[in-house]
């Protein structure tokens, strides 16, 4: 491989790249992906490998070096232009839209793939994967049966809605009475979801609620609760104590 880096940059920025196309090693070379067809397995595991790499490089201890790329996604996912990612790399009709699906809507997948089955399951996925595709060529089916094997759990609803449709994630509170908490969701994904709440007592309790057609549950510490089809889009449930707030957290 022979690639130019441009200079008059700074010097993160300088590592940054260089860690970047250092991590194309992996995927895209070893891990030898359609980069015409999924561009966004080339481009966004890359991403995703090189952010926490430069995390631990520059030691700044971020608990999620792949923010900036939600906030990527999360633009184009507002904007109108977005595409799914099934989209041939060169049918896509804006340029951007082709950048943020690749580098942070890919990356993005990986992160939140973290969040679904837990992160030592998602390192020891990326390392599976490794072992079982290098000097082949995997597509996204032969990656979400690793983390599949890795996890226990039934993955290809999450493959399926992230890389075929546009589908968003998007839950709220709708209502808290006394005991009684009221969960919707509002976009079309369906996620597990991890839940804090924090009681009038002052007390916190921290809710893990599965989504049912994942058949299982990822490693939690947090209090496990019936699971949530995803074709009801609210879920009710039940808590010990008067609770005063609510926080839904989706990014691992």
């Amino acid at each position: 491989m022979c690639t130019l880096i441009t200079g008059n940059r700074s010097f993160g920025s300088l590592v940054g790249v260089t860690a970047h196309e250092m991590a194309h090693t992996w995927f895209q070379f070893l891990l030898a992906t359609n980069e015409a067809k999924h561009e966004w397995m080339d481009e966004g595991f890359t991403s995703y490998i090189s952010g926490w790499a430069m995390n631990d490089i520059f030691e700044r201890n971020n608990p999620n070096p792949s923010a900036n790329a939600y906030r990527g996604y999360i633009y184009l996912a507002n904007s109108g232009k977005e595409q799914p990612l099934t989209t041939h790399a060169d049918r896509y009709m804006y340029n951007e839209a082709y950048g943020i699906s690749a580098y942070s809507k890919g990356q993005v997948f990986m992160a939140q793939l973290g969040y679904v089955i837990g992160k030592d399951n998602l390192k020891k996925t990326i390392k599976q994967y490794f072992k079982d595709w290098a000097f082949k060529h995997p597509t996204p089916n032969d990656f979400i049966r690793v983390a599949e094997k890795v996890s226990g759990l039934e993955l290809d609803w999450y493959l399926t809605d992230f890389a075929q449709t546009t589908n968003t994630i998007d839950y709220a509170v709708k209502s808290v009475d006394e005991k009684t908490i009221t969960l919707e969701r509002k976009g079309l994904m369906p996620m597990p979801i991890d839940l804090k709440v924090i009681y009038n007592d002052g007390t916190t309790e921290n809710f893990y609620i599965p989504l049912q057609m994942m058949r299982g549950e990822k490693p939690t510490s947090a209090t496990i609760i019936k699971d949530w089809a995803w074709a009801y889009p609210t879920y009710s449930f039940e808590t010990k104590k008067s609770v005063k707030n609510v926080q839904i957290d989706l990014v691992v």
